[in-house]
């Protein structure tokens, strides 16, 4: 099992006044949230726990029934030294729901967008109940993304709405039920993957919004489901021109570090989308992308693959060391986490 060793030095400080916080290598494991084969606690997933990630995701290739899951999940869980995360992609419908036929089905986010809030509110809790009975800690859910005019976009009935209100409206309404049923919520895509016809899984998408109209329209649900207290908030692998002209928003300081941090106030923690996705991989090596993405500001790197951890934490780890990643960025996004999964060591940082 993995040892934290503390450190008061340079590393203990890099939460701006923590006491001791664990040696570096610890630190950046826990900002991975990874995907892990088999259905049972075998070697590459225990390895994970054993080296100190802060979190597992869940897939359709994990997943035979209930009671399994619940042994998979106590089984690794019990292995963590820092209490471990465990996500899941699980909306509405079923288009992106893991754990379908375990969990109870809802409708897609289209025909809950129009449903009364309080409605809207017991299937979050029904599903929010349901996970975490079954182990799951964070749900990648609701999306915030308000669609363009038709539904047959990338998106599509995976939204609550094409029209800003009531996007925002019912997703709030999801993912306080989410909450009340146990379950951390994950709004996503900021800062809007609606209106996009390019699959980031494939390519990058690029949206071409004014920043007024992205004020307007596409923010307006992030902003609704931030005053409600969201703790999470993932980062689309998007080009948003008005934002940031060159960069991804995954690895724009510009958008993660002005618009969403800055413009919008949002102090919880930022998550990528997976890394290892077209729009970024394509471009840019996974490792040298976790490195940008850290820098920009994201907290929480999603892989959903288990290959490439340890060549992403040696190069995270000589980012710092050769000065390119700050010590304090380090720090900052392993308190996010910590907070993120309700651990309370160091939550004076």
């Amino acid at each position: 099992m993995a040892r934290f060793w503390l450190s008061t030095g340079a590393a203990g400080r890099a939460g701006g006044g923590c006491d001791a916080l664990p040696a570096l290598r610890a630190q950046l494991a826990q900002l991975l949230l990874v995907g892990f084969p088999g259905t049972r606690p075998g070697a590459v997933s225990r390895g994970l726990v054993d080296r100190g990630v802060g979190g597992l995701l869940l897939f359709r290739h994990n997943v035979v029934s209930a009671g399994q899951v619940r042994a998979l999940l106590a089984g690794l869980k019990g292995r963590a030294e820092i209490p471990l995360e465990v996500a899941v992609d699980q909306e509405p419908g079923t288009r992106v729901a893991r754990l379908a036929g375990i969990v109870r089905a809802a409708p897609p986010a289209r025909q809950l967008g129009q449903l009364p809030a309080d409605r809207v509110e017991r299937y979050g809790r029904a599903t929010g109940r349901d996970l975490a009975g079954l182990g799951v800690t964070a749900d990648l859910a609701p999306v915030l993304d308000v669609t363009g005019a038709r539904w047959d976009g990338v998106i599509g009935d995976r939204s609550f709405g094409a029209d800003p209100a009531t996007a925002g409206r019912a997703a709030v309404a999801y993912l306080r039920g989410l909450r009340a049923g146990g379950v951390a919520p994950v709004g996503k895509h900021f800062p809007g993957h609606g209106a996009t016809t390019v699959d980031s899984h494939q390519r990058l998408p690029v949206v071409e919004a004014s920043l007024a109209r992205l004020h307007a329209r596409d923010l307006a649900p992030f902003r609704a489901a931030i005053r409600s207290g969201l703790d999470a908030v993932m980062v689309g692998h998007l080009l948003v021109r008005a934002v940031d002209p060159t960069t991804p928003a995954t690895l724009s300081p510009a958008v993660v570090g002005g618009l969403l941090r800055q413009g919008m106030g949002f102090g919880g923690l930022v998550v990528s989308d997976a890394m290892e996705m077209g729009a970024i991989a394509g471009t840019v090596p996974l490792p040298l992308a976790a490195e940008r993405a850290v820098a920009a500001g994201v907290d929480q790197l999603i892989l959903s693959g288990h290959s490439a951890v340890p060549a992403v934490l040696t190069h995270l780890e000589r980012a710092v060391v050769a000065g390119r990643l700050s010590r304090a960025r380090v720090g900052e996004a392993f308190v996010r986490v910590q907070r993120f999964k309700g651990v309370d060591r160091w939550s004076g940082c």
